[in-house]
């Protein structure tokens, strides 16, 4: 996901940023879950699925994880302040998610279809 967005010889240097180096698999792992987390939204947002489930700890776990890191590379004495700006956004639409969590009150987002098996007729 960040990769693309360096040019081949603007790309990141671990031995620049240590810090970096350390957070790497949190980064990684922030990063995939905020695409699967897109991925869910953009599928409600363009009605292919009329809920979204919300797995509350999962989603607090993952707050956590981007707070935390968030705090490491922003106390570090080099860091690329594009990566530390986008772990920010990504923890802003977190946030913006237990928001949404929290006032559906069912960890769901959007309605949930009601079946009616019996024959209604025309």
């Amino acid at each position: 996901m960040l990769e693309s967005i360096y040019l081949p010889e603007e790309e990141i240097s671990y031995v620049n940023y240590p810090v970096l180096r350390e957070e790497q698999q949190n980064v990684r792992n922030i990063s995939e879950y905020a695409l699967r987390v897109y991925g869910a939204l953009s599928d409600y947002n363009d009605a292919v699925y009329d809920r979204v489930d919300v797995n509350t700890a999962e989603l607090e776990q993952y707050i956590s994880l981007c707070e935390n890191t968030c705090g490491r590379l922003a106390s570090a004495t080099s860091v690329p302040f594009d990566l530390l700006l986008e772990l920010r956004s990504i923890l802003t639409m977190l946030y913006k998610l237990r928001i949404l969590a929290a006032d559906s009150g069912a960890n769901v987002i959007g309605e949930s279809t009601a079946i009616n098996t019996e024959d209604e007729g025309l």
